[in-house]
């Protein structure tokens, strides 16, 4: 599409009379073609380091440090990684109260039995995300 020769508003060739946007007569005066080189709309240091993420290595972070919302961090949804993080802070707390204080059972198999439980669900919310056919991160992208 042509631009205007004052203000450099994109045209139809329906405008060729008056700019609609700023109100110039013959804004199209002196431009031979009706088309413009596109690449000079597109912002190229927006995806400067755009790199597809894959799931495997998602799978993998949810193996490894899944109670810290790695897998979340690594797709960019930061807010679902702070949820995660926070939740499985707020379980161990719970759990190791309840199991020392409540149960009365010692501090090392409670500690054992948290990070068991923690690491099972993790793993399974990885498992669950790997599996999904339209997963995308956190700029709107497909997951491959």
């Amino acid at each position: 599409m042509p631009a205007c020769k004052n203000c450099g508003a994109r045209l139809t060739k329906f405008d060729k009379d008056v700019c609609p946007v700023c109100g110039t007569k013959n804004p199209l005066e002196g431009v031979t073609s009706d088309t413009i080189e596109m690449t000079s709309f597109i912002d190229m240091e927006q995806n400067k380091d755009f790199r597809v993420k894959k799931k495997t290595t998602m799978l993998l972070y949810s193996f490894v440090a899944g109670f810290t919302g790695l897998h979340f961090f690594y797709l960019h949804d930061i807010k679902k990684g702070v949820i995660c993080a926070v939740l499985n802070v707020l379980y161990f707390v719970m759990s190791f109260i309840l199991f020392s204080v409540v149960l009365e059972v010692g501090p090392g198999i409670t500690t054992i039995l948290n990070l068991i439980m923690m690491y099972f669900v993790n793993s399974l919310v990885g498992i669950e995300l790997y599996f999904k056919d339209s997963l995308k991160d956190g700029y709107g992208e497909f997951v491959r």
